[in-house]
């Protein structure tokens, strides 16, 4: 295999405390790469870099919710001129001042109540011009009436921080603020969440709508829309969005195996054709699998709902071991010919040739994703 690509989606270090809090955790396999490997800055996010890394270049500038469609079985049969964002299940803590997305905030959904929740949304909500559909992967996706002008960002990088900078103001978006606060309304004592909380798990206290862009259009059976850039791929000004671009019609075979969750990564895997599979079990089971490519998204969101007393240091440990150590380790066999991790809008890459400069000293592994 050419390549393999682990991409840690919900790792941003946003503030030096919470770098700091994290920098000496011990990472060999990340150290290894951070060492031995080269590194640099990828400044559209991870969504932007890996759509050109596939093949699709013209989908890099695309909005993550129009990409994400692609998966979806409802948005593509919106009348014309309709907006899709992605709905995201967060948990929000209540501060003196503030209200903060929880540091575990990004929350896991079972499938049958994502489309338990989608169903009794469209129920209560059917003459507000908003439907919701649960994605086959994960979390959900709004449908909307035309919303220009709204700046949104991934929940992911407001993880631990205020969200009052983060969302859209009511002067901006009143619609999609207002419908924010009724979800709120409808989730709180909702009995998924008293199911949840007897569960030990945190419940949902919010929806979170971001990514925004044209839903694609329906011609002969097959997704397509036009693509309009926008300058960051997590951060999409919905005013900059008119479309997505023959996603269907113009795309490539599909580049390789994808592995994860997130519904961004099945809806561009789906336009090429293909689709993303769950993670595997085992690093090693990706392996057997044919293609020359391969990419795994990790969550560490998903470690936290699977070990309910973990931190972000029991998470990052986890990951460097099932995933970065034995995707070394099949460097090493020559199995794969170079490992790539991206995290924190920064991206290392190390080849089997790399690790022969010996005199390269050690430092800590996040030092380098900074």
């Amino acid at each position: 295999m050419e390549e393999v690509v682990i991409v840690i989606a919900d790792l941003y270090l946003t503030s030096a405390a919470e770098a700091a809090s994290i920098r000496e955790v011990e990472l060999p396999g990340l150290g290894q790469i951070a060492r031995f490997g080269t590194g640099e800055a990828i400044g559209e996010g991870w969504r932007a870099w890996l759509a050109a890394w596939a093949g699709g270049e013209p989908l890099a500038g695309a909005p993550p919710a129009t990409i994400a469609a692609a998966a979806g079985r409802a948005a593509s049969a919106q009348a014309e001129g309709q907006m899709v964002w992605l709905a995201t299940p967060v948990h929000f803590i209540a501060g003196l001042s503030s209200v903060h997305l929880d540091v575990r905030g990004l929350l896991q959904v079972e499938a049958d109540v994502r489309q338990s929740l989608a169903s009794e949304f469209n129920s209560l909500f059917a003459d507000s011009g908003y439907s919701l559909e649960a994605l086959p992967s994960s979390g959900f996706l709004l449908t909307s009436p035309p919303i220009e002008g709204v700046l949104t960002s991934d929940p992911a990088r407001v993880l631990g921080a205020s969200i009052n900078e983060a969302l859209p103001s009511a002067s901006q978006a009143p619609a999609l603020r207002r419908l924010s606060a009724e979800v709120e309304m409808w989730l709180h004592e909702h009995p998924v969440n008293q199911r949840r909380v007897e569960q030990g798990r945190l419940p949902i206290t919010a929806l979170w709508f971001w990514g925004g862009g044209t839903a694609p259009a329906q011609r002969n059976g097959r997704a397509e829309a036009e693509i309009v850039s926008t300058h960051v791929a997590d951060t999409v000004p919905a005013s900059a969005v008119r479309g997505a671009a023959a996603l269907a019609s113009t795309a490539a075979p599909a580049p390789g195996m994808a592995f994860g969750l997130d519904p961004y990564l099945d809806g561009l895997w789906r336009t090429f054709g293909g689709r993303a599979h769950a993670m595997p079990t085992h690093f090693e089971d990706a392996l057997a699998h044919s293609g020359r490519r391969a990419v795994f998204v990790i969550e560490l969101s998903q470690a936290f709902d699977q070990n309910r007393r973990w931190g972000i240091r029991d998470a990052l440990m986890d990951a460097d071991q099932r995933w970065i150590m034995r995707a070394l380790a099949a460097l090493r066999r020559g199995d794969v010919s170079r490992v790539t991790v991206i995290a924190n809008d920064h991206k290392l890459s190390l080849s089997a040739r790399d690790r022969l400069k010996l005199w390269r000293m050690p430092r800590p592994a996040l030092t380098a994703l900074q």
